[in-house]
């Protein structure tokens, strides 16, 4: 079994039976089942750090935790490995790629020394062909996986605690747009929070003379809009418009506030930065518009107004930590939680240039963009 060799560090013992009617996991197989198992089942032992399965390959072994604490992890399309969840005692995995007949859509690797149960793919299937129940409660495991599995990819949700996406998954709706089609009108309430599932979104401002919109973004798959207007609690500021028929998963402000804004808006306080040494510490962004900035900003502060701010912050270096600001909070928040659900260390500083006790600049050339 390709799981099991010394590749991925595991230590394979010999076959032994096994009393399996201790786990609920296999509650609904009969005794001869159980029985069959029992007997062919592969005691494996890990050390702490070890791969136990890869992401992307074939998978041949269904596991299941007799000791220890493993994490699951994917790929998002930013290249990050998201976090799907920990398991531990009693827990089984590895199915999922022997149902559906693929690769292995996440890896798993012991955070503690671990010791599993192994049971090669042809004994798991001859379980699976004679055991109706556990056959259709595997699919729907399999169908809840999929779709967690999928929804942890999208951007605004790749830092965010499992326990939290599942509350999510409960709480999202769906929704088609067609092209053409506007999904938030500029000057409305604010009242849902929009992550792309599939297809592009335009969005569009109306031009100062007020006759037709200007196009100042596209969004795409994986990408989330909305939430300015619910941070804030302003009418939304621009239209966003399905340029090809595009599907999105819609989350309610009372929802989104406790689960999305809480895990990634975070504050920091004027006494708690150093006026003397806080540019070595932080970079400062004043998220504000150029004619605000330049009538008056914190001492070193770089000019990124929070509208530019998404394109922009993917020149950032991620080694370093950010406080953003605003005349008061609310623009600042909106930075703070644009950059910190982006993986940034991220804050934003509460009262803003108002409340800043520190060196203030008067006059300014414009627009700065932080340095690589």
């Amino acid at each position: 079994m390709q799981e099991i060799r010394e590749s991925t560090g595991g230590e394979r013992m010999m076959p032994q039976p096994v009393d399996l009617r201790t786990y609920t996991y296999f509650s609904s197989l009969s005794d001869n089942a159980l029985a069959t198992l029992s007997e062919n089942i592969q005691v494996v032992s890990y050390p702490a750090g070890s791969v136990i399965v890869e992401e992307g390959t074939v998978g041949d072994a269904f596991y299941f935790v007799k000791e220890g604490q493993l994490e699951v992890t994917t790929r998002t399309k930013a290249g990050l490995n998201a976090r799907l969840s920990v398991i531990g005692n009693g827990q089984g995995f590895g199915d999922m790629a022997l149902l559906t007949c693929s690769v292995r859509s996440s890896s798993v690797h012991a955070i503690t020394d671990a010791t599993l149960y192994s049971l090669s793919k042809k004994e798991f299937e001859n379980v699976i062909l004679s055991e109706t129940t556990f056959r259709e409660k595997l699919l729907r495991r399999a169908e809840d996986y999929t779709q967690l599995n999928k929804i942890k990819t999208l951007q605004p949700f790749q830092l965010l605690d499992p326990g939290k996406m599942c509350a999510l998954i409960e709480r999202m709706d769906s929704r088609t747009y067609m092209p053409g089609e506007n999904i938030i009108v500029q000057g409305e309430k604010g009242d849902n929070y929009y992550i792309i599932k599939s297809g592009s979104v335009a969005v569009l401002k109306k031009q100062k003379d007020g006759e037709g919109n200007i196009q100042i973004a596209e969004l795409r798959d994986g990408e989330a809009f909305g939430e300015e207007a619910l941070i804030r609690d302003d009418p939304r500021n621009a239209t966003c418009q399905a340029i090809t028929e595009t599907e999105v998963l819609t989350l309610n402000k009372k929802d989104f506030n406790q689960i999305v804004k809480s895990s990634y808006l975070e504050n920091i306080f004027p006494e708690d930065i150093s006026v003397d040494t806080y540019l070595k510490e932080y970079v400062v962004i004043d998220a504000r518009i150029p004619a605000e900035y330049e009538e008056e900003h914190i001492y070193g502060a770089l000019n990124i107004p929070v509208e530019i701010l998404r394109e922009q912050c993917k020149e950032f270096d991620k080694t370093k930590k950010y406080i953003t600001y605003c005349l008061n909070d609310s623009r600042g928040m909106v930075a703070a939680f644009l950059l910190k659900n982006r993986g940034f260390s991220a804050q934003c500083l509460r009262g803003g240039v108002s409340g800043w006790p520190g060196p203030l600049v008067t006059a300014s050339d414009g627009i700065h963009m932080p340095q690589q």
